[in-house]
């Protein structure tokens, strides 16, 4: 039976590696005898495969960084969804945590994985260094929360390029999960845990399983795990706090964070002014009775909108921090060995989610503020009297609506995969190993609460019939052009049923209205992947000269097909609905390649070499979208003696474009953009007089300052005329493994990418403020992508897919492990830290000139680390793990070097997490116990982050928490 090990720790490669190799080396020195040749070829099958490499001989150690996280460290967490775990590793950036996913639209609860913080379409996941299906529609990134915590017996995490060994997608390196497999025995296992601030609960409970059967031919196993969360709400955890950035031109600091801050622009109860939006002696608000008064403002406010110690819209009220998740997956593995020669295996994977999320109400501000003309039929004296003063026939309420229900996903994951597959000796020293991997995802999606807008319209725009009833002006007359819809209504809104409501003052919607004007909106999507592919494999190729040892070879053919279909509501296809109009899509292409890596030792037992191997991999491919493809490796590993190993490695990688990338339609979208030509702005840019002079060029006068307070309309989506993505690659590093220092070892490897032709849809901002930073003037790419209205504010941008951009980031990983006996006990300490040197955005291409540095930037940390202690003792064992990143600015760093008092806090502090657990195991009965608790000393995020954003996800924002479970082995 072949036997797939890693014991490839980050820093002891070579010796875990040595210590796995000598049994194989003994037993294949076996004699010339019929008996002793069936015994080498037995034996030849119990091999080594170390991820970061197809070769399978146990001489043989890839020179690609590997770092491993093992099931006992997995454990040592308390994790119940793997993915949080994840993104705590310094090589692996926050870009979807259980907290963050909400900010997408059907992205809720899922984890992928994004190495060197370059995107999560550019880092392969494996599990058993097979590919798995999707989770989203349009890609196929993996959500790894879906795989089951305690069937994990390792993860392998390749931090170089690795395309030309397991193919796309491995640009920045591949995150391996290895599963239990030859279980045998039993376990059950449940936990249960609960927060310090709030009611935020979680569980878990699994059962594995496994025998061997046919005189111990064969093998099955499997495991049932569930697992599952509450929602965690903003004020469950942090009180009523609020929170603004508001200007203090006259003060130390261009901006200021205040506590009870927000926006005065928009208000639960409705908000309108009489005249300019940012005069406040002109601004009103309604009372929960209806009537009108001057808004308050006994604190600062600005000319942004924003205020503190004022009537205001508090948003972090609304705001879910963690969904409601539930996960149950089911797995089994199968093998049997037909012949010593020939065997067959099996795998099959089911996981079904279940999550909820809730996100802001439906609202209406700025351009998109509702009209109220003055015949409606709620208005009220206070109300008329103000309007017949200003002369006005109608007014612009901004209103948060809070009483019309707060809008949600309710989602559930289907996520099926199975695997076949046999290996074995095709003759001599040529083994094979072929396979069949299908697998699909089923995901519906339910958008709760989600309005009909010109219901919501019909529902406003109330009026009094003949015999003095409040009725909707459109039950009156269909035909009457309604103010919000500019027209007349869309059929859904007509033909009988609306119920009118008042919007004037917190709680004024009618119950019955909303019913009317709500519903639930359902979008489903389906993912297909099938890979079918073999290798051959020789360990003994040829003897190399200089007694150097035998050369490797694997060479193999691989065909991948991947599908994606969503069908949308066709209420939010036709853009009827308060959720953004996103068309169906679907897409589909295959891939057949062809790959062959070669191991070379050069020398061997030589003074200053204990082995010198040289390592190539090369990969072809054809897309049936982008056509032929190639990408390359080589590497070079030099074991000094026992003590000093070095190694390094080149690589070029492709990464063709997903469909979703090329396929996924073009939909509506909204951004929330900072104006770079407001005065205000323009010395916050990289370089003031570039940005002023380029605004000026697009028509802007000096000293514009925009008024815009809303979110500016335009269109996101694919691109069927994508080009592949380039990378290069290249590592270097040093394990240090000294004989005269049992228990302990170093690394240090360097690491260098870069990504050229990426495909890029650059958010809002960054289309605004390219634009105008641009060093060659206005007539390029992103100007024409951000348009511009006669008042000069921003109306449309145009964020779709391009060929437009490169990227590049260096940096070192560091590793540090020792163990050594202490009183009664055993300590041991294992460090990952990684230093991140650069990461540079280049948004044009073609000018190298006109850089972004993100290096230090919240979500780009320099420095990241974990240090995990263990200690044990008789039946005791001790986990204190520690997490640190470095402190981050708020803003660009080019936008502080032109400006670096523009806010305070201008940065948000350094990140220092720690968790302990503690567990006992009662002898020989098979029981375990442990309890934990994680962030120990309860450490709040900085002001402001609360964990749903990007950067924010590196932060632990739901404070002190405590779990306590138990394993039980029958």
């Amino acid at each position: 039976m072949k036997v797939t090990l890693s014991c490839t720790r980050n820093l002891l490669a070579l010796a875990c590696l040595a210590a796995l190799a000598s049994p194989a080396m003994a037993q294949t020195s076996a004699g010339t005898d019929a008996g002793a040749a069936d015994a080498k070829k037995a034996a030849s099958l119990e091999t080594v495969t170390v991820t970061g490499s197809r070769i399978s001989n146990p001489n043989v150690i890839s020179p690609t960084p590997i770092s491993v996280l093992s099931a006992a460290e997995i454990k040592a967490t308390g994790a119940i969804n793997i993915g949080d775990l994840m993104t705590t590793l310094p090589q692996l950036a926050t870009s979807f945590t259980m907290g963050n996913s909400n900010r997408y639209i059907g992205t809720a609860g899922e984890s992928f994985q994004d190495l060197r913080n370059l995107g999560t379409s550019r880092t392969l996941v494996l599990v058993n260094g097979r590919r798995f299906v999707g989770a989203s529609a349009g890609d196929t990134a993996v959500d790894v929360n879906l795989i089951p915590a305690d069937w994990v017996e390792r993860v392998e995490i390749i931090t170089g390029g690795a395309s030309a060994v397991y193919g796309a997608d491995a640009v920045t390196g591949v995150v391996n999960f290895i599963l239990k497999k030859n279980y045998q025995g039993a376990n059950l296992h449940a936990q249960l845990g609960t927060s310090e601030h709030g009611s935020f609960n979680k569980g878990l409970v699994s059962l594995t399983g496994g025998m061997n059967f046919a005189d111990n031919r064969g093998n099955i196993a499997g495991s049932v795990e569930h697992s599952e969360q509450d929602d965690l709400m903003f004020g469950e955890r942090f009180g009523h706090k609020a929170y603004a950035s508001i200007l203090t031109p006259n003060g130390p600091y261009d901006a200021a964070l205040y506590n009870n801050g927000g926006g005065y622009t928009n208000y639960a109860g409705g908000t309108f002014s009489t005249g300019s939006s940012t005069d406040i002696s002109k601004r009103y608000v309604f009372n929960p009775d209806g009537s009108v008064r001057h808004q308050n403002f006994y604190g600062a406010y600005d000319n942004t909108g924003r205020c503190n110690a004022c009537d205001r819209t508090d948003v972090n009220q609304v705001l879910q921090l963690q969904p409601k998740y539930k996960r149950t997956t089911v797995s089994g593995v199968a093998s049997f060995d037909i012949t010593p020669e020939q065997h067959l295996y099996a795998e099959g994977t089911y996981s079904h989610v279940d999550v909820t999320k809730s996100s802001q109400p439906a609202f209406g501000s700025g351009g998109s503020a509702y009209v109220i003309t003055r015949d409606n039929a709620y208005i009220d004296p206070t109300l008329a009297a103000v309007m017949d003063a200003n002369k006005l026939k109608s007014i612009k309420v901004a209103r948060f609506d809070v009483d019309a229900g707060l809008r949600g996903e309710d989602t559930k994951r289907n996520t099926t995969r199975g695997v076949i597959g046999a290996n074995g000796v095709i003759t001599g020293d040529w083994e094979y190993d072929a396979s069949l991997v299908y697998g699909w995802t089923d995901e519906t999606r339910h958008n709760l609460n989600n309005r009909i807008n010109d219901r919501f319209y019909a529902s406003i725009d109330a009026v009094r019939d003949a015999s003095g009833n409040i009725v909707c002006r459109s039950t009156l007359n269909p035909n009457a052009v309604n103010p919000n819809a500019h027209g007349v209504l869309d059929p859904i809104a007509l033909g009988g049923g609306c119920v009118p409501t008042s919007i004037f003052g917190a709680g004024a919607i009618n119950p019955a209205a909303a019913q009317w004007f709500n519903t639930t909106t359902t979008t489903t999507s389906r993912l297909t992947q099938f890979v079918g592919g073999g290798t051959v494999t020789n360990n003994n190729l040829f003897q190399m000269p200089f007694e150097a040892g035998a050369a490797s070879l694997v060479a193999g053919a691989e065909f991948r097909r991947e599908s994606s279909r969503q069908i949308t509501d066709p209420l939010d296809v036709a853009g009827l609905t308060f959720l953004n109009a996103i068309p169906p899509s679907s897409g589909a292409y295959n891939v057949k390649e062809g790959f062959v890596e070669t191991a070379m030792p050069l020398l061997s037992n030589r003074p200053f070499v204990q082995n010198l191997t040289f390592d190539a991999a090369a990969r072809f491919s054809d897309y049936s979208t982008v056509g032929h493809t190639k990408a390359w490796r080589w590497g070079l590993d030099w074991a000094i003696d026992g003590n000093v190993r070095l190694r390094g490695t080149l690589s070029s990688a492709v990464r063709a474009p997903n469909i979703g990338e090329l396929f996924g339609g073009q939909s509506q979208n909204y951004f929330t953009v900072t104006d770079p030509c407001s005065v205000k702005q323009l010395k916050n840019a990289p370089n003031p007089a570039v940005r002023s002079a380029n605004c000026q060029a697009l028509g802007i006068p000096a000293g514009w300052t925009s008024s815009n307070t809303a979110t500016i309309a335009g269109i996101s989506g694919s691109n069927p005329d994508l080009k592949p993505e380039h990378g290069r690659t290249w590592t270097g590093g040093i394990v240090l493994t000294p004989e005269f220092i049992p228990g302990f070892g170093l690394t240090a490897d360097y690491w260098n990418i870069k990504l050229t032709d990426a495909i890029s849809a650059p958010s809002g901002t960054d289309i605004a403020n390219h634009c105008v930073d641009s060093t060659t003037g206005v007539n390029n790419i992103y100007c024409a992508n951000a348009l511009r209205g006669p008042d000069h504010e921003l109306n449309f941008i145009n964020s779709t897919n391009q060929n437009i951009s490169a990227l590049s980031t260096s940096g070192i990983d560091f590793g540090a492990y020792y163990s050594h006996e202490v009183g009664p006990g055993k300590l041991g300490f294992n460090l990952d830290v990684t230093r991140v040197i650069a990461f540079t955005e280049h948004p044009f291409q073609d000018d190298p000139t006109n850089t972004v540095q993100d290096n230090g930037v919240i979500g780009y940390p320099e420095w990241k680390g974990i240090l995990r202690t263990t200690y044990t003792m008789n039946n005791w064992l001790f986990n204190w793990n520690t997490r640190y990143f470095s402190s981050m600015l708020r803003v660009s760093n080019e936008s502080y070097k032109s400006n670096p008092m523009q806010a305070t806090p201008i940065k948000v502090g350094a990140g220092f997490f720690n968790d302990v657990k503690a567990s006992y195991t009662f002898g020989k009965s098979g029981w375990q116990a442990y309890a934990g608790i994680t962030n120990v000393f309860d450490r709040d995020p900085p002001v402001n982050i609360f964990g749903n954003s990007f950067g924010g996800g590196l932060y632990d924002a739901i404070g002190r928490a405590y779990y306590a479970g138990f394993n039980y082995n029958f």
